[in-house]
């Protein structure tokens, strides 16, 4: 299922410099037009993560993951994709990817 071009929410950029600061690499997807489909994939530590973009000063964005991307994690057989609204929760995020890797 297509989707029509995306746009990018307002903290877009603030979120993809904070992964960037951290050390991740980061590829943005938001043009790819599959519906659900993440905004970002994010590497880390040797895996791929996939992340969507929330903008907590919208209500669309403080719902999380829409109908679509909650059916996109359903079908998706690799790592699930993970909602972050501000620099802070990327911050977390990474740390608990690394946490994560480093004790697993």
């Amino acid at each position: 299922m297509r989707r029509p071009a995306a746009k990018r929410d307002a903290n877009h950029g603030q979120i993809v410099d904070r992964f960037l600061e951290l050390g991740c690499s980061v590829e943005e997807l938001e043009h790819v037009g599959i519906a659900g489909f993440p905004d970002l994939v994010v590497g880390c530590i040797g895996v791929n993560h996939l992340v969507e973009v929330k903008n907590p000063d919208t209500a669309y964005g403080r719902a999380g993951l829409n109908k679509n991307q909650r059916e996109f994690n359903g079908r998706w057989r690799g790592a699930q994709m993970i909602a972050v609204s501000s620099e802070d929760e990327v911050t977390a995020v990474v740390q608990n990817w690394r946490r994560a890797r480093k004790h697993g």
